[in-house]
């Protein structure tokens, strides 16, 4: 797998990217027929190839301005893991991540980044036309109330105070640029030579909206001064609910004051029309789901490295008052970042479903196979997110759902280590201890879970 990531020019941050499965030669420039496709004055309608000889690749330039690699003008010259690609002198630059593990594995063809959907618009029952303006009034100065009254942001700086002139004066021509006028691919979302992005879907306050992330009716890309984000916010059906309205505002307050490499980073949070959202930063790279559906089952040393540095974030998590629990702990939550420079080797994404420890505390939807017993029947309690490091194991090894080896047994509903192929006596105990339908028959914590990893290692 190769995962090509095209970097804002001036602040060298992540604004798009690009996954190939089992491409033998990718093909990069302006023309619409090439694999990624930049518009930009200084690249060549067919500029560079990337091409792929057994388990390495190289670059080769077909352009007539030029390819550097890593700042050095090439011809033809091989590509490690790690580069830099730019384009002409000063054409766009395409950072390269290799898994040389998986080249000859069949592709899943998914995106490496939360991906979008359309969200579904709320239906509202027709009231009495009496009264009727009278109310929707009263509910818009709530609402205008509200949005002042609700902003919280991280305590330390956000990315577009660091720059508070990302585009300079070097860019002024583009920015100029009418960029409605640029032919472009549907999947194209920003320009190669300024790096603002070439539509806009919406805007909402201060961001521009670029689509929405597909699975999810609540979740957006995001666009500020820069900086590429995922804005989140209730999902339809609770935005007309007060109370998970004020514990999503609670939610947001707390993650702002997270700062743990093995997270995104939270931003802030808003109101705008008494609809909250939080802003985070956006995280490059596959998932897990995406790396054994693409490889296959991995190695029990390496789903044990794998696991190491989400034990260390929920023991973060947890060790609040009152304690964090994320709820959604999944292959498909888990992503290696292509950019490693301020995260972990994985990081936990799925803030937005975060749940405060309260008494007021609901549940998530459940997601079969991965949930423990006590968080599906509305209590989730941090032995919840150990009980999912377990069947998440489960499929690293395996590259199965966890919810085909679960069986009834002499008293409870339970995942059944015995059926699950292939594992160790050691690594069957300890996922049987991890899965068990008592919380207080589990490890008692994350930090516990990791010291019998490192045993098995």
């Amino acid at each position: 797998m190769i995962t090509l990531t095209l970097l804002h020019p001036v602040q060298s941050t992540p604004v798009q990217s690009w996954t190939f499965n089992h491409e033998a030669a990718i093909r990069i420039g302006r023309a619409e027929d090439n694999h990624v496709v930049l518009y930009s004055a200084v690249v060549s309608r067919h500029h560079v190839e990337l091409r792929r000889s057994g388990s390495l690749w190289e670059v080769v330039n077909l352009g007539t301005n030029g390819t550097y690699l890593d700042g050095k003008r090439i011809h033809q010259a091989p590509l490690t893991d790690g580069g830099i690609i730019r384009l002409a002198r000063s054409g766009p630059n395409l950072h390269v991540r290799i898994n040389f593990n998986d080249l000859a594995a069949p592709p899943p063809g998914l995106s490496a980044t939360d991906t979008i959907t359309e969200g579904s618009a709320r239906e509202t029952e027709d009231s009495p036309q009496s009264g009727k303006e009278d109310q929707e009034e009263d509910e818009e100065e709530d609402e205008e109330e509200e949005d002042r009254l609700f902003y919280v942001r991280a305590p330390s700086p956000l990315p577009w105070q660091l720059s508070p002139d990302p585009l300079g004066t070097t860019l002024l021509s583009c920015a100029e640029a009418n960029h409605s006028n640029h032919p472009h691919h549907g999947s194209e979302l920003f320009c190669a030579d300024c790096g603002q992005p070439l539509q806009v879907w919406k805007k909402l306050g201060n961001y521009q909206i670029l689509k929405p992330l597909e699975g999810s009716s609540h979740s957006y890309l995001g666009w500020r001064e820069g900086s590429t984000l995922v804005l989140k916010t209730l999902p339809p059906e609770g935005l007309d609910h007060p109370q998970l309205k004020s514990l999503f505002q609670q939610q947001i307050c707390v993650l702002c004051q997270l700062n743990h490499p093995g997270l995104p980073r939270v931003l802030e949070g808003f109101s705008i029309a008494g609809q909250p959202f939080l802003v985070m930063e956006a995280i490059y790279g596959p998932t897990l789901k995406q790396e054994v559906a693409l490889r296959g089952a991995l190695p029990q040393p390496e789903a044990i490295s794998t696991l190491l540095p989400v034990c260390d974030t929920l023991a973060y998590l947890h060790q609040h008052d009152p304690p964090i629990i994320h709820q959604d702990i999944k292959p498909s939550n888990l992503i290696r970042p292509t950019f490693t420079q301020r995260h972990s080797p994985v990081v936990l994404v799925g803030l937005g479903n975060v749940t405060l420890l309260t008494s007021e505390a609901g549940t998530m939807l459940s997601n079969e196979g991965y949930q423990a017993p006590e968080q599906q029947a509305g209590q989730p309690i941090p032995a919840s997110d150990v009980y999912s490091l377990g069947t998440s194991l489960v499929y690293l090894l395996t590259g199965e759902e966890p919810h085909r080896f679960y069986h009834w047994g002499a008293e409870d509903y339970r995942l059944d280590v015995e059926e699950i192929p292939g594992l160790s006596p050691q690594m069957r105990e300890l996922i049987h201890t991890l899965t068990a339908p008592q919380p207080q028959d589990r490890y008692a914590s994350a930090l516990e879970v990791a010291e019998h990893l490192r045993q098995l290692n």
